[in-house]
C-alpha cells in the first residue's frame, strides 16, 4: 500500500491517542469528546479525520447502536505510525 499523507490534524490525532496509550500503557482507550476538548479543535473536522484515519486502518471507532463514535483505539499499524510521529518530534 502507498504511503498517504496525513493532514496536520491527523498527525496531532495520532500523537494525541499515542500519548493516551502509553500513559495508560493500553489500557483506556481515548473517547471521542475528550479528544475533541485536548486537541481543541471543531468536533465535525476532528469527526471528518477520524473518519479518514479509520478508512485507512490507522483507527477503530467503536460506535453505540445509534452509531455515535464512544472510544477510539489504534490499530497494530496505527500503534506504529504515531510512535514514528511522536519520536521524529523529539
Amino acid at each position: 500500500m502507498a504511503a498517504r499523507r496525513l493532514s496536520k490534524l491527523q498527525r496531532q490525532i495520532l500523537s494525541s491517542m499515542w500519548t493516551q496509550y502509553e500513559r495508560t500503557q493500553g489500557g483506556i482507550s481515548t473517547g471521542h469528546l475528550e479528544l475533541v476538548q485536548t486537541l481543541g479543535r471543531d468536533k465535525s473536522n476532528v469527526s471528518h479525520s477520524l473518519r479518514t484515519l479509520e478508512a485507512r486502518g490507522l483507527i477503530t471507532i467503536g460506535r453505540t447502536a445509534g452509531g455515535q463514535a464512544t472510544y477510539l483505539d489504534l490499530t497494530s499499524e496505527g500503534r506504529k505510525l504515531a510512535s514514528k510521529l511522536v519520536k521524529s518530534c523529539d
